[in-house]
């Protein structure tokens, strides 16, 4: 894919910082994990209300013409119904970003997405789907990370770099007075690496490290010529409309890929060493803290969502246990059947992203 001076950033971080590139009260710090059957994690946790509707917004991106970027690359937006199955291609935005990202927020008929600016930087943009208007929405930013859709009225959260800085910190951008509020704006060391967001309880998770911590590990690493440990993760709870904060849990030289929410729980995707950690996953219940590492028979780092009725997971990665590029793509795995079904696979292009969204 495409290099950029950012791209190098986000992986450099993920390789040596761990989970970089993105007050607390309530449960102090790591409870221990345990093993759980998955009939038991589904006959426990609340479904969601299915008659919501539920969907899925993927970005894919491919070159114009097939061969090369004389005539630019695309990010192919796309959305996938949960309940009726059905796949639609939205639109084609220009891939111009540092790192390919879109969202689809069918509440507000919008495609936000990342794009660069007089090559200085990357900025907010929306894609109107009725009018097919583009606007920017920003433009004090470098660099984005994530975007992410909470209510109709409610905010964007980024995990975004403003302008003149290096931190990735929390954000909620205002799409009505197109305002955002940075959250630790002062403090430089506080990075943070992935968010979730709980529809049922309109919050914001968010998981963070320490820069110097994240730096101390790294020359301990080049000194020993060791693989580099992670730093200290830890995940607190944001209100999205107040803006409260609450600790949930901090995971000790571990390294987050992903995470996600929903009802009562966070499914984490962690790892021990930064570069060649084994993938674990494990579901953290909001109200306690307490880990329940869980077993499933996929390989995916990133972007793992539980379904809305608790019965499986989608993912972005493979069939197969040992090569996440064999068959790359979307899927959806059945706790009962032990089915994997695929919903896209990628062929000409690349799957970079995809979340799991309320209508």
């Amino acid at each position: 894919m495409r290099t950029s001076s950012y791209k190098f950033f986000r992986l450099l971080i993920l390789s040596l910082l761990v989970p970089t590139l993105l007050s607390s009260c309530s449960p102090p710090s790591t409870p221990a994990a345990e093993s759980i059957p998955l009939k038991q994690i589904q006959s426990g946790e609340k479904s969601a209300p299915v008659e919501q509707g539920q969907y899925l917004s993927m970005t894919y991106t491919e070159y114009v013409n097939g061969k090369n970027t004389d005539q630019g690359m695309v990010m192919r937006v796309m959305t996938y119904d949960l309940n009726s199955k059905k796949l639609t291609k939205l639109a084609d935005v220009p891939y111009t970003s540092q790192y390919p990202l879109s969202v689809v927020s069918l509440p507000d008929h919008k495609i936000y997405y990342s794009a660069d600016v007089g090559d200085k930087g990357d900025q907010l943009f929306s894609y109107d789907l009725n009018t097919k208007k583009t606007e920017q929405l920003t433009d004090n930013l470098f660099a984005i990370n994530d975007i992410v859709p909470t209510t109709p009225g409610g905010p964007l959260v980024l995990v975004a770099v403003k302008k003149g800085e290096r931190t990735l910190k929390t954000i909620f951008y205002n799409k009505s007075t197109r305002t955002m509020k940075f959250m630790h704006d002062e403090n430089q060391d506080k990075i943070t690496w992935s968010i979730a967001y709980n529809s049922a309880k309109n919050t914001i998770y968010n998981s963070q490290y320490s820069e110097r911590e994240r730096d101390k590990q790294s020359d301990i690493s080049d000194r020993t010529q060791t693989i580099m440990v992670p730093p200290d993760k830890k995940v607190t709870e944001i209100n999205s409309v107040t803006k409260q904060e609450r600790s949930i849990i901090t995971l000790k030289k571990e390294k987050i890929s992903s995470m996600s929410s929903s009802n009562d729980k966070l499914l984490l995707v962690t790892s021990r060493l930064t570069n060649f950690g084994t993938t674990e996953y494990s579901l953290v219940d909001i109200t306690t803290g307490k880990r329940t590492k869980i077993k499933l028979p996929i390989l995916s780092r990133q972007f793992v969502y539980m379904s809305p009725d608790s019965k499986g997971v989608y993912y972005l990665g493979s069939t197969s246990l040992k090569n996440q590029d064999e068959g790359r793509g979307v899927y959806y795995y059945d706790f009962t059947s032990k089915t994997q079904t695929p919903i896209f696979i990628q062929k000409e292009g690349f799957i970079n992203n995809f979340m799991l969204l309320n209508k």
